[in-house]
């Protein structure tokens, strides 16, 4: 089972720029991966608790750009459970499987948050598939299948515009 345990910093090198750990559901369909807008709503919070240090401005991105169905991995919890919550939560999608399992990805790149620091990104990638469509629910303000292809890194929000190359890797 895959998990993370690191000590403080200056003992197991965790970057000053910051760590964190994420698993992205890939939803395909024709080419095309599910992407979504968020909307202002609390749910975020558990999604997203980064947003809670950012700025008006910083929001007002965030809320504009697209993102994949995502979220941080809970302290103590596996991907898998991640994933559930994204679908179940972020997405009202019940009935789901990843038949390729999950795919780890590390990114170490200079941290926005942080001039002059390094931010470390573990990225738990899942195909997923589904017969169910995703629920708009009040806290999604749209929800669209879009081609990586025609998407450029800043049309994302939270960076994950990074993960573009990767994921034209799931599509079938």
């Amino acid at each position: 089972m895959p998990y993370a345990l690191f000590g403080p910093s200056p003992k197991h090198f965790v970057p000053e720029g910051g760590f964190c750990i994420s698993a992205f559901a890939i939803i395909e369909r024709d080419g095309k991966v599910l992407l979504l807008r968020p909307r202002q709503h609390q749910r975020w919070e558990e999604w997203a608790p980064n947003w809670r240090i950012y700025d008006a401005s910083s929001m007002s991105s965030e809320f504009s750009r697209w993102r994949f169905p995502s979220s941080y991995v809970a302290f103590g919890e596996h991907p898998d459970k991640t994933l559930e919550r994204i679908m179940n939560g972020q997405l009202g999608i019940k009935n789901f499987s990843t038949p390729d399992g999950m795919k780890l990805y590390s990114f170490y790149a200079p941290s926005r948050r942080y001039p002059g620091e390094y931010h470390w990104d573990y990225c738990f990638l899942y195909k997923v598939i589904t017969g169910e469509e995703p629920v708009g629910e009040e806290w999604i303000d749209e929800l669209k299948y879009l081609k990586p292809s025609a998407l450029k890194e800043n049309d994302f929000g939270s960076a994950q515009g990074g993960l573009l190359e990767i994921v034209s890797d799931f599509i079938s």
